[in-house]
């Protein structure tokens, strides 16, 4: 269907990423168009054949043949493998276990964490495991380097961004806030948790971590905001309280804060993108409780407007990305929902105006996505971890006639 009009709601990522794979905080300069070039995405590869409790995707090209390959976080609360998949250019994709023990693990991210021009793996692992480095040899075999931070850390997923400007990309690990167990059938009261900074030492080592002023998160966006040239961090509040900006003074260090959105939000994921062609990264974000998609415009000095409701009925939302997946030098939003098909919203009129078209089956929880040219044909895939359903790839396609 085709959906037109927002109501308004009252209340240096580092690492050689191969061609192929799409940043979700994509930066698009916008043309002006009227209408999304439409895409459909009803092909599907599974990559299991059973669903478990994965929970985060990573894509690039780990074996250098140009090929971009597939890295997914499991086991967010049960301990289970994660899986590295090299792509055989036929299809198909060769399997392994990452690492020698499974883990509770949320996101598995890609970067060249010690400068030998190769992706390497950084695993957030949830208490009370250890959070993991792995460096890669090069032909996309792996070898446990190193930790970081400590294993008591609540830790969803991690950014990797080059915070302090020193060429290397630095660990940003969310972590949630602790919830006791009921008491007379209601939640205990919240300990807040601060996320952190482990800053990387050149060589992959990240032993100096720095609390961040946050008190419930599961996952953080790193974009320059404010257009300094340095990344900054937006951090969704997780557990009914304000998001908030913190601004880099350059060197890795947020002394500034703005607060940001609803004063009572439970926003799992945020995204960031140009949605409307001024210059300035915009941001996206999703909200369990009102179960529903909302942008927030960048209108530049450090200050954003009203969040901005997506067209559509209520639906659970679990995750979130920006990508430009029909081409056009527009950033398109993609949602994924709990047992509800999930949402490619194309940008069509910078940012004011999206059309939805479906992706998957509906089945399951999308825990995270990726994107990647999985096929050859030009196109970029949406690649998707899920618990309670297989994982697998939906690949881009020009609609069939009729839709």
């Amino acid at each position: 269907m085709f959906l037109t009009g927002l109501r308004r709601l009252n209340h240096k990522m580092v690492g050689m990423i191969a061609g192929a794979l799409l940043a979700t905080a994509l930066w698009a300069q916008t043309r002006p168009a009227l209408t999304a070039a439409l895409r459909s995405f009803d092909r599907v590869l599974l990559l299991e054949e059973k669903g478990e409790t994965s929970a985060g995707v990573s894509t690039g090209d780990i074996n250098g043949d140009g090929r971009p390959d597939i890295v997914l976080g499991k086991g967010r609360h049960w301990p289970l493998f994660n899986r590295v998949l090299l792509n055989d250019g036929q299809g198909g994709y060769l399997a392994s276990n990452l690492g020698a023990a499974p883990d509770r693990t949320y996101s598995a991210a890609l970067a060249d964490v010690d400068g030998d021009g190769d992706l390497d793996i950084v695993v957030s692992n949830d208490a009370p495991d250890r959070k993991l480095v792995y460096l890669n040899d090069g032909k996309g075999l792996y070898t446990e380097f190193g930790t970081f931070g400590q294993p008591q850390w609540s830790t969803r997923y991690v950014t990797l961004a080059d915070l302090n400007g020193d060429g290397h990309p630095d660990i940003v690990a969310a972590n949630r806030g602790d919830y006791p167990d009921l008491v007379d059938g209601k939640p205990g009261t919240p300990v807040p948790q601060p996320s952190y900074v482990c800053v990387n030492d050149g060589k992959g080592r990240f032993e100096a971590c720095q609390p961040l002023p946050t008190e419930s998160a599961t996952s953080i966006v790193a974009a320059d905001f404010d257009g300094d040239g340095a990344p900054d961090l937006f951090v969704p509040h997780r557990d009914g309280g304000q998001s908030v900006l913190l601004w880099n003074d350059g060197k890795g260090h947020f002394p500034a804060t703005t607060k940001v959105g609803p004063a009572n939000a439970w926003v799992r994921m945020g995204a960031a993108g140009d949605l409307d062609g001024n210059g300035r990264p915009d941001l996206a974000i999703i909200d369990e409780r009102l179960k529903a998609t909302f942008v927030l415009f960048n209108r530049g000095r450090r200050q954003f407007g009203e969040p901005v409701r997506l067209p559509g009925p209520e639906r659970p939302p679990y995750c979130l990305a920006i990508a430009d997946l029909n081409r056009d030098n527009r950033p398109d939003i993609i949602v994924g929902y709990v047992q509800v098909p999930g949402s490619v919203y194309l940008n069509s009129e910078q940012g004011r105006s999206f059309r939805e078209v479906p992706w998957n089956d509906g089945k399951g929880t999308v825990y995270g996505v990726a994107f990647g040219d999985f096929d050859g044909d030009g196109w970029p895939d949406i690649v998707s971890a899920r618990s309670g359903a297989p994982n697998g790839i939906w690949f881009n396609a020009k609609p069939s006639s009729g839709r």
